[in-house]
């Protein structure tokens, strides 16, 4: 067992995202960025970014410009693209740090070109295209105007145009088929007023495997970059590995009587002398207080029993444990295995809702890379 100071620890495998990063390229064909956004969804934004730039990647996506500033200050210097807002002095640092912003809206437009005026620098960005998500995005009949009306702000330079596919995790949903085709429509318009620019991106980790019509020269990809599946009744080809395990030390191991309660409403109670063991993991640490919880311990799958604590999960052992013993919360442990698909479909929730919600205060260790 590694030897760490906290009981409760989730040890990210950058080596993986390099491989994963290696396999996308081969396999779609097509220049990666790779999207490291809340946190590179709970995995560590600056080690996961640079182990995805080692693997190959030439863009990071983030949402934030506080998140592109985390990986400037790390050291990374590889293109950056902030797929959502920014405010006015976000604005005068991505000139700074050399970030490029999405542009979405005549209103960020005007935002944008007054503070690169002001400035007197060039600020790049990324157009952003409606094509049916109804977040943000310029419709593509708008497309030519707008981009006139770029290309007269001498200190904004259109390095990129994107969109996003709101169904893309379903091929055969015709709403894929009518985006491409607005998307198809703006990027005609943008050619026509000569303003077609280098970077071209539709397809999201699902579009870039399903949909290969939509990668252009640049496909944006977060889940299969940490071996997470696309969708989570669908395996992964073998060769990509999950980054992420989430381990524990066994904190308490006792024999509890028969009919002696466990946890908060006593909604657990022995049926008979059983052995009850308690993890340091609740809900505060990204777990959900739902029926169905488990964990394994010495290879095999324990329940959590009783109301998921705040801090702490108790579960039903087969037999004694000795305190300090690993536990496993996602990954395997001998011939068994839990998988952030399956906390996935136990809390019906996607799986970077299940990554990006593990508590900051559960460390991070990082290994290879």
């Amino acid at each position: 067992m590694m030897d760490v100071s906290s009981p409760l620890w989730l040890e990210i495998d950058l080596n993986a995202v390099q491989n994963n990063c290696a396999h996308i390229l081969r396999e779609t064909q097509t220049p990666l960025m790779a999207i490291v956004k809340a946190d590179a969804y709970g995995h560590g934004a600056v080690e996961v970014a640079r182990a995805a730039v080692k693997g190959g990647a030439v863009w990071l996506g983030v949402a934030r410009f506080g998140e592109a500033r985390e990986l400037r200050e790390g050291g990374i210097r590889a293109p950056i693209l902030v797929l959502g807002a920014a405010t006015s002095n976000e604005v005068d640092e991505a000139i700074a740090r050399d970030v490029t912003l999405a542009l979405y809206s005549f209103e960020t437009l005007e935002l944008y070109a007054a503070r690169a005026r002001r400035a007197s620098l060039p600020l790049k960005i990324h157009l952003k295209v409606e094509t049916g998500m109804g977040r943000l995005g310029v419709f593509p009949e708008d497309a030519a105007a707008f981009a006139r009306r770029v290309r007269a702000e001498k200190n904004i330079l259109i390095d990129g145009v994107f969109s996003h596919l709101a169904a893309a995790e379903e091929p055969d949903n015709l709403l894929n088929a009518l985006q491409l085709k607005r998307f198809q429509s703006a990027l005609g318009a943008l050619q026509g007023t000569g303003a077609l620019p280098r970077w071209i991106h539709l397809a999201n980790s699902a579009a870039a495997f399903y949909l290969p019509q939509t990668r252009f020269n640049l496909v944006r990809v977060g889940n299969v970059l940490l071996g997470l599946r696309i969708r989570i009744d669908e395996p992964l080809p073998e060769h990509y590995k999950p980054a992420l395990t989430w381990k524990a030390r066994l904190v308490s191991c006792r024999r509890l009587p028969a009919g002696w309660s466990v946890g908060y409403g006593a909604e657990y109670t022995a049926r008979q002398e059983e052995w009850i063991g308690v993890i340091p993991a609740g809900y505060g640490d990204g777990l959900r207080r739902v029926d169905g919880n488990a964990v394994l311990i010495g290879g095999e799958v324990c329940p959590a029993v009783g109301r998921l604590c705040l801090d702490q999960t108790m579960v039903l052992l087969p037999r004694a444990y000795p305190i300090g013993e690993e536990v496993v919360i996602i990954g395997r442990q001998g011939a068994r295995s839990i998988w952030v698909h399956d906390l996935a479909a136990l809390y019906r929730a996607s799986q970077v809702e299940v990554t990006s919600l593990i508590h900051r205060r559960v460390p991070r260790i990082f290994l290879g890379g």
